[in-house]
């Protein structure tokens, strides 16, 4: 059996177990029927399985255990949960793209600019390792766009908004910026080895974060947001954040409290949803000084016609 063939069982025993503990014989009947669905051999022996729940483990970090007075396999332990998700999404993808041989006819991609993942192990490489990197870098915040050269010490990958951005401390100024893998070309690890910054925990300075924009001097904030009954349907099934609180789902409204600093890419993103939202308290975005007070000032603008 391939390699994909393995990891594709996986994923369909793990699927099936998240949704129902099961019986080994159903768990059988499931695999048969997939195994229809796909052309492809998903069917397996109880030694094999017992073998293969074991791998799950290892690789998976998920636990399965057979629970004898009801005699069915259940999950008791899923690791990092968001990580195996995001696996296990992956890889789905990857099979359908496999089994449509004509994509043009079966799947539309969108036409976009990639992602720039094709540098992510080397990253994870230096990060673990403690190496600093050399790489040049495009620049979008300037009059014209420039390659410039950066030499960092990189702490930790981050995604957001469906975007990879590498977290890292620039040698020239010391400060601790994010940069688009999408952006970095070039890459070199070197020989320089460093330390990790003193009291500085990457999940603890974006907790408050919208997306990569993180500034210390500004205070996060209650942010109570009302959104129209459809719009509030596409809020609650992809959150703005992970602060997000519900409190009032009728037919009139969808409204939600956030915890977090009002960004630039924050107000980008409530723009980008227009009359849709209204901000219930002005007061709850304030309006602050920074690199984007020239866009900032247009955004506004919008705001103040969009929101009461």
């Amino acid at each position: 059996m391939s390699k994909k063939q393995f990891l594709k069982r996986y994923s369909l025993i793990i699927n099936k177990l998240r949704k129902k503990a099961s019986s080994f014989e159903e768990i059988q009947k499931y695999l048969a029927e997939q195994s229809i669905n796909d052309e492809e051999n998903y069917e397996i022996s109880i030694r094999t399985f017992q073998r293969e729940i074991k791998e799950i483990a290892s690789t998976h970090g998920i636990e399965i255990t057979y629970n004898r007075s009801q005699g069915v396999y259940e999950i008791v332990y899923d690791g990092n949960e968001d990580r195996n998700e995001r696996l296990m999404e992956s890889f789905e993808i990857i099979d359908a793209l496999k089994i449509s041989t004509n994509l043009s006819n079966h799947l539309i991609l969108e036409k976009r600019k990639p992602l720039g993942t094709n540098n992510m192990n080397y990253l994870i490489h230096a990060i673990k390792n403690r190496n600093e990197i050399r790489f040049s870098y495009l620049k979008y915040w300037t009059d014209e766009l420039v390659d410039t050269q950066r030499k960092v010490q990189p702490l930790v990958l981050k995604e957001a908004r469906y975007r990879w951005y590498l977290v890292a401390k620039d040698l020239k100024d010391n400060r601790i910026k994010t940069f688009g893998l999408d952006r970095i070309t070039l890459l070199e690890i070197t020989n320089s080895k460093f330390e990790l910054p003193e009291n500085y925990n990457t999940e603890e300075a974006f907790l408050r974060s919208f997306g990569v924009i993180n500034e210390d001097n500004k205070e996060p904030q209650k942010i109570v947001l009302s959104f129209s009954f459809e719009q509030g349907k596409y809020i609650k099934s992809l959150p703005l954040h992970h602060s997000q609180k519900e409190l009032t789902n009728d037919e009139n409204e969808y409204r939600i409290e956030l915890f977090l600093q009002p960004t630039y890419d924050f107000v980008m993103e409530l723009l980008s949803i227009g009359v849709e939202v209204k901000v219930i308290d002005n007061n709850s975005i304030t309006k602050s000084s920074g690199k984007y007070n020239q866009i900032k000032a247009i955004v506004w603008a919008s705001l103040d016609f969009h929101f009461r």
